[in-house]
This record gives structure tokens, C-alpha cells and sequence, in this order.
């Protein structure tokens, strides 16, 4: 990989350690690096002074607000809205990083998910060569924090397919470990937690269907072509991979033990938040899929408090009785 490369992804990654509050600086992050390789498979380490340099350069250069934490011994963003913007378009790092890229897009800010996305739609279109091989496939799968097992051999097909345009014919095992035979035209592949989906039609049909990446037993390319349907990605942009209707009127109170890290999440949850006497918050969420908001506050073990809508607080209790019966 080229210097210039390095040094871009060893920036994405140090803001990215920054924007999850892990306080990095130049020694730990330098440890941190030695978990990384390169598309050589080679580490990617380096030492603690060249960190330091990438930190000047930041601050310098592209006018980073970071600033040390001495109690936490690492790096902050005084303002938590900065966005990073730098040139991201060598190949050589595209063909590397895009996937890791897009996994981690909520680690960047818009323009520069643009200008990758962008940069990689361009790459891919006159790229006749291998993209990825076997190795990295594996390497994708390993680093993604997967929560299912998925064949390597089936993914990197799916994926060419996607890239290519092709409609593929794939075996899949349902829930039930029902197998039927599709052919299908993957018009997108999604990332989505901890699990890979391919979304798109069935063949020479505008039927909609998604499948889970795991669930796929085999897969081979058919011989006929498609053209991505721009509406469908545009609707999942906006509206999620599962479009499941969205409950609106939420209001929650939330205890004051948790208010710290609501008011971090505050740019992204964009909720309609009121600051009590006793640092609690009174929550008045955007419209939420219900099995989202249900899995948060049971998960919040009693810390959240259910104020609208009425049938919701009382599924909330009914799930908790349940729980508390089955444990007691």
C-alpha cells in the first residue's frame, strides 16, 4: 500500500477510536494497530512517534478539535459534530478498505460516505479484474462482528453477483430448515446487525425479497443480467432494509444513570429531549419500529419508563412479567 494510503486509513481509524470514546493516544493506538493488516497480510503497525505525527498532522492540517483528556490518558473531540474530510480516492486504499468502509459508515460523516461511495461505484464500473479475493472475503466476514456463521465460498459469489449485475440461482434454508431454489437478482447487499442480507427481485418479477447472507446453502451465477433498480435503494436508504411500520408518540422517561450516554446518541436519535430537575429525561422519540424500542427498554432493566403510548407501556409490562415469571 502506498504511504499517502497508510496514513489516510491509520486517520480514519485513530477519529474512528475517538468517536466511540475510547480515548486513544499515540502509544495505545500504536498497540491498537498491531491487530490490522494490510492487503499483503502483513501487520500494520507502526510506531507510537509516527501516531503522534498523524495527531499534529490532524490538528494542523485539517483543524481536528481534539484535545487530551489527562484523567482518561487519551484524545476527545471537543466538538463531537467535526467531520473529518480528506481525499480518500487511491485505488489501492478503495479496493482495501470499501467494505470496512461501509460497515463502520456510521464512524463517518456524510461527505466523506459520499465521496467513498462515490469514489467505489466509479472504481467497480471499470474494474474488470478480481475485486476481492478468497482471503480478504474471509478477512470481511471475520472482521464484521458477524453473529452467524456464513461459507466464504457463497459470499464472495453473492457479492461478484452484486457487482456484476448477474442473477444468481441460490438454494435457501429457512427458519423451519425448509430448502427452495431461487433465482435472483441481488440489487444490493446490506450490513445489518451483525448479519449479511442480500435485498432485490426475484427473477423477471418485481417481487421483493431479502435474504439472510447465512442462510444461503449454495449459490451459482445465472446467465441472464440486470439493471440496479435505483428506487428500491433510494426507499432502503430511507426507510431501513426492513421497512416495518414505525410507531409514533413514543414518550419515555429515562433515569438519570442513563441520560449521559442519550445525550451522546442525541445527533443520531434526533429525539425530542427535556432535561428534569433530577438530571432524568423525558423522551419523545421519532417514529420507531416497535420491536426496536421494546428490545431497548427491557434491555434498560427498569431504567426506562414507559409515559405513551398506553398499549405500549402495558406490552412493556406484560414482556417484563413474563420475564420475571420465567426467572423466578
Amino acid at each position: 500500500m502506498q504511504k499517502r494510503s497508510e496514513q489516510i486509513l491509520r486517520k480514519l481509524k485513530f477519529l474512528a477510536e475517538v468517536k466511540k470514546n475510547n480515548y486513544p493516544n499515540a502509544e495505545s493506538f500504536a498497540r491498537r494497530l498491531k491487530d490490522f493488516e494490510d492487503e499483503d497480510g502483513q501487520p500494520f503497525g507502526c510506531s507510537a512517534r509516527t501516531i503522534a505525527r498523524d495527531i499534529k498532522d490532524l490538528v494542523e492540517v485539517h483543524k481536528a478539535p481534539l484535545e487530551y483528556d489527562p484523567q482518561n490518558r487519551g484524545y476527545y473531540l471537543r466538538d463531537p459534530a467535526w467531520e473529518f474530510n480528506c481525499p480518500v480516492f487511491e485505488q489501492d486504499f478503495i479496493s482495501m478498505a470499501m467494505l470496512g468502509t461501509r460497515l463502520s459508515a456510521d464512524l463517518l460523516p456524510a461527505p466523506l460516505q459520499q465521496q467513498v461511495d462515490d469514489a467505489v461505484a466509479q472504481l467497480l464500473a471499470t474494474n474488470s479484474s478480481e475485486f476481492f479475493d478468497m482471503a480478504m472475503i474471509e478477512s470481511i466476514l471475520c472482521a464484521s462482528g458477524n453473529k452467524t456463521s456464513i461459507d466464504p465460498v457463497v459470499f464472495k459469489k453473492l457479492f461478484d453477483a452484486w457487482r456484476r449485475k448477474q442473477v444468481v440461482e441460490l438454494v435457501y434454508r429457512n427458519p423451519r430448515g425448509e430448502e427452495s431454489t431461487h433465482r435472483f437478482e441481488p440489487h444490493l447487499i446490506a450490513f445489518h446487525k451483525g448479519s449479511w442480507y442480500a435485498k432485490g427481485y426475484l427473477y423477471q418479477t418485481r417481487e421483493m425479497r431479502i435474504f439472510a447472507a447465512q442462510r444461503m446453502v449454495s449459490l451459482r451465477n445465472g446467465c441472464a443480467s440486470f439493471e440496479t433498480d435505483k428506487n428500491l435503494l433510494d426507499e432502503t436508504r430511507a426507510n431501513g432494509l426492513f421497512d416495518y411500520p414505525k410507531v409514533k408518540g413514543i414518550r419515555l422517561h429515562c433515569d438519570a444513570e442513563i441520560a449521559f450516554y442519550i445525550h451522546e446518541q442525541q445527533k443520531i436519535m434526533k429525539s425530542d429531549l427535556q432535561v428534569q430537575a433530577d438530571g432524568s429525561l423525558i423522551l419523545g422519540l421519532k417514529p420507531t419500529v416497535e420491536h426496536d424500542v421494546m428490545r431497548w427498554i427491557l434491555a434498560e432493566a427498569g431504567r426506562v419508563r414507559v409515559l405513551e403510548p398506553a398499549w405500549l407501556r402495558e406490552k412493556v409490562a406484560a414482556a417484563g412479567r413474563a420475564i420475571a415469571e420465567k426467572n423466578s
